[in-house]
């Protein structure tokens, strides 16, 4: 038995003393390896929290602030053309105002008419530039051709308060003294403020175009 265990050790011995050995090497390097993983691990979360303050610096709410700061002082500026402070044009809509005309005399043979639009809104606007101006008859239709614009004249930005009014002078030929026929006497005038595509109506004021010459000036603050 001996001989046989011996032989059988022997055979045992060859073949599972390497094999025994190679599992606690094994398992002692898994333990080694065990013992390195936790250190391993806890160096790399330390090195996590270390770099996490900078990231979030990066990324961080400084940004955030300064654009709802910026956001909040674009909100705050008020913008030109509003109401209350009118902008260097015209933000006069047709429904803010009232047209009207009326004859100022005659002069070196034309005739001379004060065309007004006047601010009939709560708060202020502005006008800059020059109306549109035609004439037409019972039916609504126009006469002749609309006005054309004086020369030589510049507009002004006139800021009309509550009540106040723009003025532009209106002028043509007196009758008898141009070859030329007349044109046909209106039933009303019809302007067109500037910047706006709806017109206003007013009486002619006893206007009738002569010499087929129709002129209108930028809108100033007073009456020439």
């Amino acid at each position: 038995m001996d001989s046989r265990d011996s032989m059988g050790a022997n055979g045992m011995k060859k073949i599972q003393k390497p094999v025994l050995f190679s599992g606690l090497v094994a398992l002692g390097v898994l333990g080694l390896g065990a013992c390195g993983g936790d250190d391993g691990d806890a160096r790399a979360s330390t090195s996590m929290t270390s770099e996490s303050p900078g990231a979030g610096t990066a990324s961080g709410s400084d940004t955030p602030t300064q654009s709802a700061t910026a956001s909040d002082t674009a909100a705050a500026t008020p913008k030109q053309g509003t109401s209350d402070s009118p902008g260097m044009g015209s933000d006069c809509t047709t429904d803010r105002l009232r047209a009207g005309l009326k004859a100022t005399g005659q002069e070196m043979n034309s005739k001379y008419f004060d065309l007004t639009l006047t601010n009939t809104s709560d708060g202020s606007c502005a006008l800059k530039g020059y109306p549109g101006l035609s004439l037409t008859d019972q039916d609504g239709d126009r006469i002749g051709k609309p006005a054309t614009r004086a020369q030589g004249e510049s507009a002004e930005n006139v800021v009309l308060k509550p009540g106040q009014a723009a003025h532009a002078v209106v002028r043509t030929p007196d009758k008898g003294v141009t070859d030329r026929k007349c044109w046909p006497e209106p039933a009303r005038i019809k302007v067109f403020p500037p910047n706006n595509t709806a017109s206003l109506s007013s009486d002619p004021a006893e206007l009738q175009v002569c010499g087929n010459s129709f002129t209108v000036g930028p809108f100033t603050t007073s009456a020439s």
